[in-house]
């Protein structure tokens, strides 16, 4: 069973429960549309949201899934008796990763005894397991912002790829490059801030994202 278990699929399966719904629930929920599984995710949570965003761009995640499996263990197991991890993920190394997504503040002992047994039983399968706590606040909100760009239709042309590319080759600020792609290639400029946007998005251009976009932001060619 391990061995069959360690080389499934998780990232093709569905979630091993519903979400449940019921009047005056606090969180928010809904779906994530992934550039990675081309699909959508869903997600419990607005941290969840963000655990997402940041898979999606991560470039070591080549797939994700929503709750795919459930571990049940033996009755008198302390302080636990199943638990269904928040996400599955593919690393690009072929290695899986389960995830469950949590803020930093109050882990009861209960949730941390919970933490533990989960990583424990992920290592005897030979999966990876963390517990994900939330984004910088500067890095979340820079990727927010380039996520409502990472839709093909934001995807620049290659002769506009080739041209941004070479913009920024031995980098240069954010609106510069973009004026110079934009005269040269005879594009608009509203057009070229969202292909350079989709670049950053899929790493090939690259900023600070940690400090707040602005046009004096140094862009450098992958």
């Amino acid at each position: 069973m391990t061995g069959s278990l360690r080389n499934a699929r998780l990232e093709d399966a569905r979630p091993a429960r519903e979400f449940a719904a019921w009047p005056g629930k606090r969180n928010y929920e809904g779906l994530w549309w992934s550039s990675t599984n081309r699909a959508h995710v869903a997600f419990e949570s607005l941290l969840e949201r963000d655990a997402l965003l940041w898979f999606d761009w991560d470039q070591d995640v080549t797939a994700i899934s929503s709750q795919p499996v459930a571990f049940l263990w033996p009755k008198g197991t302390p302080s636990q008796r199943s638990h269904v991890p928040d996400y599955f993920v593919r690393l690009a190394n072929g290695d899986g990763k389960l995830i469950d997504v949590r803020g930093t503040q109050g882990h009861t002992d209960k949730a941390l005894a919970q933490f533990d047994l989960t990583r424990a039983s992920c290592a005897e399968l030979g999966w990876q397991y963390e517990v994900w706590t939330g984004l910088p606040a500067e890095l979340a909100t820079s990727l927010r912002w380039l996520a409502g760009y990472r839709q093909d239709r934001c995807a620049p042309s290659p002769t506009v790829t080739d041209r941004l590319t070479a913009a920024f080759k031995n980098g240069a600020a954010l609106g510069d490059g973009i004026e110079q792609v934009a005269v040269f290639a005879s594009v608009s400029r509203e057009i070229v801030t969202a292909n350079v946007y989709h670049l950053l998005w899929t790493h090939e251009l690259t900023a600070d994202l940690t400090r707040p976009l602005s046009w004096e932001t140094e862009v450098v060619s992958a």
